[in-house]
């Protein structure tokens, strides 16, 4: 675990000066009479900076080489994450409800073990109910796909 700590915090380090960069170059601080639009990223990339410093810190510090790299906590997370992005690059195919509910069953597959009925018990349920809520409800029109969900 020791690697994939170092490794993160290297990753959010870098995130973190990326975002004070753009948001410090591209967005105003402020705006008239309130915070602009550069006002939360600047302060976001701020804070990822300094609290990734601590976890590398402590991690370079560790006497214990040992350890693997990721625990299977994190690969399942890790499979949750490419779920996320495959769904998301095939919302044009899909539309937000019906992709938002694959990720929804795809997540408790994956990481909760739930059996295929309930999953698919839940993919209908929440398709349905955020097109109705969003679509119907409050009149926000979401990204529809070729299925038209």
């Amino acid at each position: 675990m020791r690697y994939a700590n170092i490794i993160a915090g290297v990753v959010f380090f870098l995130l973190g000066v990326a975002t004070i960069i753009l948001a410090w170059l591209d967005l105003p601080y402020t705006a008239d009479f309130s915070p602009g639009p550069g006002f939360l990223p600047l302060w976001l990339g701020i804070g990822l900076t300094i609290f990734s410093i601590p976890v590398m810190i402590t991690e370079l510090r560790n006497k214990d080489k040992s350890g693997e790299l990721f625990r299977p906590e994190t690969v399942k997370c890790v499979k949750v994450l490419i779920l996320i992005v495959i769904v998301f690059l095939l919302l044009p195919v899909f539309g937000f409800s019906a992709g938002l509910a694959l990720i929804t069953a795809g997540g408790m597959r994956l990481m909760g073990k739930h059996s295929w009925g309930s999953c698919a018990v839940t993919v209908i349920v929440t398709a349905v109910c955020i097109h109705y809520l969003f679509g119907q409800w409050l009149s926000i029109p979401l990204p529809q796909g070729m299925i038209g969900w």
